[in-house]
C-alpha cells in the first residue's frame, strides 16, 4: 500500500516539479549549513515539548508534587521517534515515541498515557499548523500568476483540518474534564468490554488534564509556536541556499501546507506526501518555470537535509535509549536534569 500509494503521490509531484534536477543548483551553500545546524534547537524543543504533558503524570502516580518525567527519557525518546518516523511508512512510526516512552519505565508513564499524550500534541501542532497557514497566506506579498483556484483548495483544506483538529481537541478537553462521568457512560454502554474501556478511558485524560493547568498549557503552547517558528527558519534558510526568494509569510503558508501534506499516510520516508507538499506550496508563490528549476532544487536539498539531521541527532537519542532502559528514575525540580540514578 505504501509503496503504490508512495510512487502515485511521486507521479503527480512531478507533473510540476523535477523529482531530481539535472543540475542540482545551490547558489548560497552557506545557509546550508546554518539551516542544517538548526536541526540542533529544531529537536531539542520538539522533544522536550512532552514535558509538559507527561511530567503531571509522574508527580501522580509517584506521589510526589516535584516528580518529574526523566529528561533522558524525553529527549532520548524524542531524538530517536523523529528518525523512525521520516523513515516508516503509512505514519507508522507515530507508534515509536509511546513505545520508547513505557520502554523508559516512569511511574504513571504506561502505554495509553504516551498514545495520550502525544496525541494531544500532534492536535496542537495541527491548530498551530492551520494558524500558519491562513496568516501566511493573508500576508503574503503576492502570488503567482493564475492560482486562484489552487489558493482556494489550499484555504479549503485549511478549514477542513481546522475543523477535525479543533473538534478532537474540545472532546478530549470535555472527557478530561469530567473522566468519571465519562468512563460510567462508557461502563454502562461498553458492554464485557466497558470496565476495561473505561479504565482507559480514564487513563487517556490523565495527560490531556495538563491543559486545564495554565502553568502546563501556556508554556507547551508557547514552546509548540517556537517550534514551528525555528521550523520556518530552517525552510526559509533552505530555499534561500536554492535561491527561492520568498519573505516571512510565504515561508509560513509554505511550512504549513508542507506540514498538513506529511500528516497523510504515505510511502516509506515520506517519499510522495513531501513531495507533493512542496510541489502544492511553491506553486502558489512561484512561476512553473521557477518552480522546475530553484523550486525542485529545494525539494531535493530540503527531503535530504531532514534525514540528515534526523540521523545526527538519533545518535545521542540512541545512547539515551540505552541508557535509560536502566536508569529511569524521578527527576525532582532541584534534583539533576539527566535522571541518573537507581532505577
Amino acid at each position: 500500500m505504501s509503496l503504490v500509494g508512495g510512487a502515485l503521490l511521486l507521479w503527480v509531484a512531478s507533473t510540476q516539479l523535477r523529482l531530481w534536477p539535472e543540475e542540482l543548483s545551490i547558489p548560497r551553500p552557506e545557509l546550508l549549513w546554518v539551516a542544517l545546524a538548526m536541526h540542533i534547537p529544531y529537536a531539542c524543543v520538539r522533544a522536550m515539548r512532552l514535558s509538559y504533558l507527561l511530567d503531571p503524570v509522574v508527580a501522580s502516580a509517584s506521589g510526589r508534587p516535584d516528580a518529574r518525567i526523566s529528561r533522558a527519557v524525553v529527549y532520548g525518546s524524542g531524538f530517536v521517534s523523529f528518525l523512525v518516523l521520516l523513515v516508516l511508512p503509512l505514519k507508522l512510526g507515530e507508534l515509536s515515541r509511546p513505545l520508547l516512552l513505557v520502554r523508559g519505565r516512569q511511574p504513571g508513564v504506561r502505554l495509553t498515557e504516551s498514545l495520550a499524550a502525544v496525541g494531544t500534541e500532534r492536535i496542537i501542532d495541527g491548530l498551530l499548523i492551520c494558524a500558519m497557514l491562513f496568516g501566511g497566506l493573508s500576508l503574503a506579498g503576492s502570488f503567482a500568476p493564475g492560482i486562484t483556484a489552487n489558493l482556494g483548495n489550499a484555504h479549503a483544506a485549511g478549514r477542513l483540518m481546522m475543523l477535525v483538529f479543533g473538534v478532537a481537541l474540545v472532546v478530549l478537553l470535555l472527557i478530561a474534564r469530567r473522566p468519571e462521568w465519562a468512563a460510567d457512560l462508557v461502563r454502562r454502554r461498553g458492554g464485557r468490554l466497558g470496565p476495561r474501556a473505561a479504565e482507559f478511558l480514564v487513563r487517556l485524560t490523565v495527560p490531556v488534564a495538563a491543559l486545564f493547568d495554565l502553568r502546563r498549557s501556556v508554556p507547551l503552547v508557547a514552546t509548540s509556536v517556537l517550534y514551528w517558528a525555528v521550523t520556518t527558519g530552517q525552510l526559509w534558510l533552505a530555499m534561500s541556499a536554492c535561491g527561492v526568494d520568498v519573505g516571512a509569510a510565504e515561508a509560513a503558508a509554505i511550512v504549513a501546507i508542507i506540514g498538513l501534506s506529511i500528516q497523510l499516510p504515505g510511502g516509506p520516508a515520506q517519499a510522495g506526501t513531501f513531495q507533493v507538499g512542496v510541489a502544492a506550496a511553491l506553486g502558489l508563490f512561484l512561476t512553473p518555470e521557477a518552480l522546475e528549476g530553484p523550486g525542485s532544487s529545494f525539494a531535493v536539498v530540503m527531503y535530504l537535509l531532514q534525514f540528515v539531521g534526523a540521523a545526527l541527532m538519533a545518535l545521542p537519542g540512541a545512547l539515551l535509549v540505552a541508557r535509560m532502559a536502566t536508569n529511569a528514575v524521578l527527576e525532582p525540580d532541584s534534583g539533576s536534569d539527566d535522571g541518573v540514578g537507581p532505577a
